[in-house]
């Protein structure tokens, strides 16, 4: 094995100051990782765009946050990009691709999302002879109109050293789907970030309300306008004042959603935040007394494992992986069965006893299961065989 120190480069096509689900994982497992002796230096190399394909060409082409992680953007060409993909079809540079690499000179190249083919490809190009290459895919399933991306992610997945698949479940996915060999794959989810504070019991008055909170981008896929429907129907066999937050930037349905929530007539219990700060956010978590999301898919939904490391238990849907990882300290009903969601949205509430069981055995699972510096730990081990 290889005792050169770790210089680790993660590729994502969004990154600070955007951060959705993907990119907070990437922030964070940078965090952890430039802790330990073995690493050198960490960077992202990443586009002018945030989610979904906005442009931002005033953004600098390097940066170093304040934690010391470098970043890297690339321009793209033309700015505006086709509406058809999650990613920016646009034209970046090889030769600016090649430019960064040789600037950090990592010797681990952390691919995280299955989109970015442009980056994968010609970051593992560049460097295939002075970097070794993990690839963690975040799989969705691909309708029939993208499906050209399945021979382009299965060659990624054979000439990469390792593909991690964040469950068992996206791991037999991405085996069948971009034909993984066996020997290369293996399974390490992400993690919550650990609470700053030791979290004790706050009981609150009859009178004070409940908080549910619900964390995600406003827009079809997070399912924030099936949640008011399930929130409308239960709300009359509450036996307590609630309220429900929803927390997370316009991703298209914010105005639609602010009309529902005018035409229910729920302006007096249901709070639209928008993007909010790390430190906000934390502060919403430790003030949830339930967390609920319906999305439409997850592939591993870390908000819920950040809002179980600071006791809130979860009521979500059985899609994606909710069901392999919520097994402890989450609800989880049938696939949009609304009937089911109302009745446990409901018993959630009135029976508190019930709740807190929940809350307690969250805190626990998330906290002995799914930290940062746990997953961190793994990767690590991943990078120096790969380097080896």
């Amino acid at each position: 094995m290889s005792d050169a120190p770790l210089r680790v480069l993660f590729l994502t096509p969004y990154f600070r100051p955007y951060l959705g689900g993907i990119e907070r994982a990437i922030e964070q497992l940078t965090f952890q990782i430039q802790k330990s002796d073995q690493v050198e230096a960490v960077a992202v190399l990443t586009t002018k765009y945030a989610f979904p394909r906005v442009p931002h060409p005033d953004w600098a082409d390097r940066e170093t946050t304040e934690e010391g992680i470098g970043i890297y953007r690339l321009k793209g060409f033309p700015k505006r990009s086709i509406p058809l993909y999650s990613c920016p079809l646009v034209w970046f540079s090889p030769m600016q691709v090649r430019g960064y690499l040789k600037e950090f000179n990592p010797n681990v190249v952390h691919f995280v999302g299955d989109g970015w083919f442009w980056g994968h490809f010609w970051s593992w190009f560049w460097y295939r002879n002075r970097a070794r290459f993990v690839f963690t895919p975040s799989y969705h399933a691909l309708p029939l109109i993208r499906w050209w991306l399945r021979p382009i992610n299965a060659f990624i997945c054979n000439v990469v050293d390792h593909v991690i698949a964040l469950t068992r479940q996206e791991a037999n996915l991405v085996r069948r789907a971009y034909l993984v060999p066996g020997k290369k794959l293996g399974i390490i989810g992400w993690g919550a970030p650990l609470p700053e504070t030791t979290l004790t019991p706050d009981p609150q008055g009859a009178g004070e309300p409940l908080t549910l909170l619900c964390v995600g981008r406003l827009g079809r896929h997070k399912g924030q306008e099936w949640l008011l429907g399930v929130y409308r129907r239960a709300r009359g066999q509450f036996q307590r004042s609630v309220q429900l937050i929803l927390v997370g930037r316009d991703e298209g349905d914010e105005k639609k959603i602010a009309g529902i929530i005018q035409d229910y007539g729920l302006g007096d219990e249901v709070a639209m935040v928008g993007e909010v700060s790390d430190k906000e956010l934390t502060d919403w978590y430790a003030k949830a007394d339930l967390f609920v999301l319906f999305s439409q898919y997850e592939a591993f939904g870390l908000v819920f494992f950040e809002a179980m490391a600071y006791g809130a238990p979860v009521l979500t849907h059985d899609v994606g992986a909710n069901r392999e990882l919520l097994t402890r300290g989450a609800v989880v009903v049938e696939r949009f069965d609304e009937d089911e969601a109302v009745g446990e949205l409901v018993r959630l509430v009135n029976d508190g006893g019930h709740r807190d069981r929940l809350a307690e055995d969250a805190r626990d699972y998330a906290l002995s299961e799914f930290t940062w510096p746990a997953v961190a730990e793994k990767y690590l081990g991943v990078y120096e065989v790969a380097g080896s």
